[in-house]
């Protein structure tokens, strides 16, 4: 039996992760995540996967298994249902959870299975195991697949091998060492920090630093976070109860994600320290911490808007301390930059994790990679979940480790690789890409969409308007020439108008339409004269 593994995401880049696993029949779809937007994309929110792929496999049973539910594994799974409802969802409790949230608010109500702890199950031609594994979320698992009669995977999504974390679970080293001894044939595995030396520390790590800055510090604490790192939101609501301080949640991902958390016991947090916005000034400023979001400088975040005095009763106050306890995804610089630049010229103070440890990182670093493929040793190893850069220093890792170099794998979204009898036998070619999405509009277009959108926010758009009953008896009054995003000048404007009336002295012979003829003079005119290639719209009126 043949048995592949495509990449629509994720391979080769930082978030958008999508794998497909696929027998003659079945097709096993693991995470279907977003990427965000940068903000040289105009009023665009997310990259989503191209889903064309999927078309040509539509007459395959399709299951979407989840790893966890941070956003770059299972942004995209709404979009992907609303084209596929037939496709089914397995996934641990808690992770559906927030999945569910989410679904909800599209209107969509999948059909879904639970699978437990180290719990296999069978579905179509795939024996499934799920291993619980510690990362900067709950209910994060590396996916043990084996197919019927042939050979096995192991897929491990973002983790890192913390044996005593605060609140997560600790990493199975036990379960995975006898894993290893049973047999993988091949390894999947995160490579987004295997750059990075040694172990990634522990989030035990942060504890003390962020405790010193609480026990110092005097006046009211705004701390953000990831919204899903339930260990970090745990270590400051401890830390903030032991010194007395009432807890303010701000910004919905927050909330929903402790709500989650409590529920299933992920996190503890008594009652009557839970204070609304609206009951903040009954407190002393040194009683007081607020958890928001806006880590990365969403426009949207609390964080966000508390620094452009756009947030509700909450403005910034001389000596309030804000802590961004996160590695900032690339990207976002700037607007983190700006965002603390407006905080300290309203008096505030501001502590990054680049000045001290407050954040530790929820992905394998190199001596993590190295445990888990000594403990592992797969037949063969194919790195995922990173840059090119990262893909290469996994491979160059693996080697170093003695695998055979022929096994190591160079793998990017829109590859598939075919294995029969557990030998590698060809690496393909499949449709993959990014669609964009702007969710005020509840719109997804495509590359050309996006290149339009730029293309008028750098050049403007030129509008004509011919109201001429007949288009070869076109007069001056007849066209109206106006721009967008630039001021034609009147002088530039007439000189214009003056080469589109030409269209009168065409030959009589000439066929062409004034629309067309229009765009050839415009195009013509804004090259030369000012080097723009603005966006041309002709209405033509007349006959």
């Amino acid at each position: 039996m043949k048995v592949s593994v495509s990449s629509l995401g994720g391979a080769g880049e930082i978030g958008m992760n999508m794998y497909i696993y696929e027998t003659e029949r079945y097709a096993l779809i693991v995470d279907c995540g977003v990427k965000f937007t940068k903000s040289e994309d105009p009023g665009l929110d997310l990259i989503i996967p191209d889903f064309s792929y999927i078309e040509t496999i539509k007459e395959k049973e399709k299951l979407l298994v989840i790893t966890h539910a941070h956003e770059d594994h299972i942004g995209a799974v709404g979009f992907l249902l609303r084209v596929y409802p037939e496709i089914m969802i397995a996934s641990n409790r808690y992770s559906y959870d927030l999945l569910s949230k989410k679904l909800k608010e599209q209107n969509i109500g999948p059909n879904k299975v639970y699978y437990d702890d180290f719990t296999s199950f069978e579905w179509g031609d795939f024996e499934i195991t799920p291993y619980p594994i510690s990362h900067s979320i709950h209910g994060a698992y590396g996916i043990k697949i084996k197919v019927e009669n042939n050979m096995s995977f192991l897929h491990i999504s973002d983790y890192k091998i913390d044996l005593s974390p605060v609140t997560a679970c600790p990493f199975p080293l036990k379960e995975f060492i006898e894993m290893g001894r049973e047999g993988i044939d091949c390894l999947l595995a995160d490579s987004t920090n295997i750059l990075n030396k040694g172990f990634t520390k522990g989030e035990k790590q942060v504890v003390e630093n962020i405790d010193k800055i609480f026990k110092n510090h005097k006046g009211r604490i705004f701390f953000t976070t990831f919204a899903s790192n339930i260990e970090r939101l745990q270590t400051v609501i401890d830390i903030a109860e032991k010194y007395g301080r009432k807890i303010v949640l701000e910004g919905s991902s927050i909330v929903k994600n402790v709500e989650t958390a409590r529920k299933y016991g992920k996190l503890k947090l008594h009652d009557e320290n839970i204070i609304s916005r609206k009951q903040m000034e009954k407190y002393d400023e040194d009683k007081l911490i607020f958890i928001a979001t806006g880590s990365q400088g969403e426009g949207s975040s609390v964080i966000t808007k508390i620094s452009e005095d756009d947030y509700s009763n909450i403005k910034v106050r001389k000596n309030d301390l804000f802590i961004f306890s996160s590695r900032i995804i690339p990207g976002n610089e700037y607007r983190i930059i700006q965002i603390i630049n407006n905080i300290y010229a309203k008096g505030g103070i501001v502590i990054t994790s680049d000045e001290t440890t407050i954040h530790v990182s929820g992905h394998a670093s190199k001596e993590d990679g190295r445990l888990l493929l000594n403990i592992i040793r797969p037949t063969y190893l194919v790195p995922i979940h990173g840059e090119v850069k990262h893909l290469k220093g996994h491979m160059e890792m693996g080697i170093e480790q003695g695998m055979k170099e022929e096994n190591v794998i160079f793998f990017m979204a829109g590859e598939k690789l075919v294995f029969e009898n557990k030998k590698l036998i060809e690496k393909e070619e499949i449709t993959a890409g990014k669609m964009y999405v702007d969710l005020n509009m509840n719109e997804i277009m495509d590359n050309e969409g996006v290149k339009l959108r730029k293309r008028l926010a750098i050049n403007g758009i030129v509008m004509v308007v011919n109201t001429a009953e007949k288009n070869n008896k076109i007069e001056k009054e007849n066209i109206i020439v106006e721009t967008e995003g630039f001021t034609l000048q009147a002088e530039y404007k007439n000189e214009l108008i003056e080469q589109l009336l030409s269209y009168n002295e065409r030959e009589e012979t000439a066929t062409e339409e004034f629309k067309e003829f229009a765009e050839v003079i415009i195009k013509r005119f804004f090259k030369k004269r000012f080097m723009k290639k603005p966006v041309i719209k002709i209405i033509n009126t007349g006959k």
